[in-house]
């Protein structure tokens, strides 16, 4: 139900422009009201019978980002702008998940009510659909925390101590409030209102679906480009620590030891891919024009937002395998951005030099710390545990992907860039192609790892246990 009045936002929109395609959004809505209303009147003949479990709240988190994409669908099928059911489910899974991966070969062709509604499912991914449902939870009979803890499973303590609609209401504020103020910064800019309002969505939520072909670089603006680069940044950051900025004045966050990480991953990346690309003579205009475009692909990389404004993949195979590596760990926990989170690399780091000091001094206690406190044994064990998951998902995901005709670095590209959150892969999937040639196994296969890594691999996979379904 909750998606259906995004639709009729949309469909708002095509009346603006006195859309045709504007029916299908009405058509849509409506479909999706009465299946919701439907679900919603079971749920509540089941609140009495007894509480959700821990088994129904995976199944419910996954099911509900399915769901919604899904749903999401019809749009694009109803009005037939998108006439394959295939390609439909995939663009709209990348919208949820918030990938920047498409199938469109003329986007500036596409409808501008199902344009706004393409950079609405990104936006609404960005906050994570279970923001929208937690409120809507005890009318089940559940309990918000534990589906909370099912599609946010990362490892800070702060959030524990906090309720859940504290949780909820402060990143909705912080979220609300910076896509407000990039839509008026862009607005201000060469970007007229339509591609303003698209590109804020997209933008704060790190996903990277534009409304033009070219991307960002279409606008050829530096003013433009720095104020994506601001918003990105921002949907990177940990938004509990932006509203105790915005909310405080608070100096805390130039003190969490993430968000320090996060800045200088961003600072040292930037150096190193400037100074190879002056070493070999690769220089992109003027010193400011070149600092500019590689910033703008670093920040979009380490928050896995699919904006471009250079085919970097042309600069060489050197810088293929630093934005891979800055694709893996980017973005910080509590943030829009995918990939496995700068917290677990922070982790990793903190405790192999733990082992190695344990080496020398084995009865001394060392432990692994962030911000001051301590993490247990049993938190680095999931750590652990959850990087090898992803990797060794990544590497049968590449594997898989190699059978369906894609080359090796396609496949490589394509499964880092869907567990990531990403949006470009390599060879024909990079920034000046997309995955309409791929095969329709592999975007449904694609799909379901955009919803395994956006999940963060445990909700999902842990329905695959036995364990789980034993009573």
């Amino acid at each position: 139900m909750i998606e259906s009045s995004f639709m009729l936002i949309s469909a708002f929109v095509g009346e603006v422009y006195q859309e045709p395609s504007v029916y299908s959004l009405y058509l849509s809505s409506l479909i999706t009201f009465v299946s919701g209303l439907v679900l919603f009147l079971i749920g509540r003949k089941k609140r009495k019978e007894k509480r959700i479990s821990q088994r129904e709240v995976y199944l419910t988190v996954t099911l509900v980002w399915v769901m919604m994409a899904l749903y999401g669908t019809l749009p694009f099928l109803i009005g037939g702008a998108i006439p394959s059911f295939t390609d439909a489910f995939f663009e709209s899974v990348c919208g949820f998940t918030t990938t920047g991966s498409s199938t469109l070969i003329n986007i500036e062709a596409f409808p501008k009510s199902l344009h706004f509604w393409r950079s609405f499912t990104q936006w609404i991914g960005g906050i994570g659909i279970i923001i929208f449902v937690m409120s809507f939870l005890p009318l089940f009979g559940g309990s918000s925390s534990h589906l909370y803890n099912a599609e946010a499973t990362g490892i800070s303590k702060e959030q524990l101590r906090l309720r859940v609609s504290d949780i909820t209401r402060n990143m909705s504020f912080t979220y609300l409030g910076l896509t407000a103020v990039g839509f008026l910064l862009l607005w201000a800019g060469p970007m007229n209102a339509f591609d303003a309002a698209c590109h804020a969505f997209t933008s704060i939520s790190t996903g990277g679906f534009s409304t033009k072909q070219a991307s960002i670089a279409h606008f050829n603006s530096a003013y433009t480009e720095y104020v994506i680069i601001f918003l990105m940044f921002s949907g990177g950051i940990r938004f509990l620590l932006l509203f105790n900025l915005f909310r405080n004045f608070s100096g805390r966050i130039f003190k969490d030891e993430e968000f320090l990480w996060y800045s200088f991953m961003i600072l040292g990346f930037t150096f190193i891919i400037t100074m190879a690309l002056y070493a070999e003579g690769n220089v992109l205009g003027s010193v400011e024009d070149t600092i500019r475009t590689v910033l703008f692909q670093v920040v979009a990389a380490i928050t896995t937002t699919g904006y471009a404004t250079t085919d970097f993949l042309r600069w060489g195979q050197f810088y293929w395998f630093l934005f891979l590596a800055m694709v893996l760990f980017c973005g910080s926990e509590g943030s829009t951005s995918g990939g496995m989170k700068i917290s677990r690399l922070i982790i990793l780091v903190k405790n192999t030099k733990v082992v190695f000091r344990r080496q020398v001094h084995p009865q001394a206690l060392y432990m692994v710390k962030i911000n001051g406190q301590v993490y247990s044994n049993a938190v680095v064990e999931k750590v652990l545990a959850f990087v090898f998951l992803y990797l060794t998902i990544t590497g049968l995901g590449a594997i898989v992907l190699s059978f369906t005709g894609m080359s090796f670095d396609e496949s490589i590209g394509a499964a880092v860039s869907s567990m990531s959150s990403y949006g470009f892969g390599l060879g024909d999937f990079g920034p000046s192609g997309n995955f309409s040639t791929a095969t329709g196994f592999a975007k449904y296969f694609l799909s379901f790892l955009m919803i395994v890594g956006r999940l963060e691999v445990f909700t999902v996979l842990s329905l695959f246990t036995s364990s789980l379904w034993k009573k």
